[in-house]
């Protein structure tokens, strides 16, 4: 993961990152994938930095699995110890 900016608005202080995994493994069949299919941006809250809510906006891919296989088409990459699916906290809260 890569921050790329870093604000205060008001009195939330604001990161924007995206990950920088070139390949991610499929959680179904583990097969690893290099195949980005789309990219989206996710908002986490985060635990408070010295009295301030902590926001993130992180850039994550969207990979398509190229197992024959795999029931599963696409899948995104989580970020370990930040993102879970369907998470709009992070794992630290």
């Amino acid at each position: 993961m890569a921050v790329t900016d870093l604000q205060l608005v008001g009195t939330t202080l604001t990161i924007t990152a995206t990950t920088v995994a070139e390949t991610a493994p499929c959680p179904t069949c583990a097969a690893n994938s290099c195949r980005v299919h789309d990219r989206y941006r996710r908002r986490l809250a985060d635990v408070a930095v010295g009295g301030r809510p902590v926001t993130i906006y992180l850039t994550v891919r969207r990979f398509r699995c190229e197992a024959s296989s795999c029931p599963r088409r696409t899948f995104a990459k989580q970020v370990e110890g930040l993102t879970f699916r369907y998470g709009r906290r992070s794992q630290l809260q």
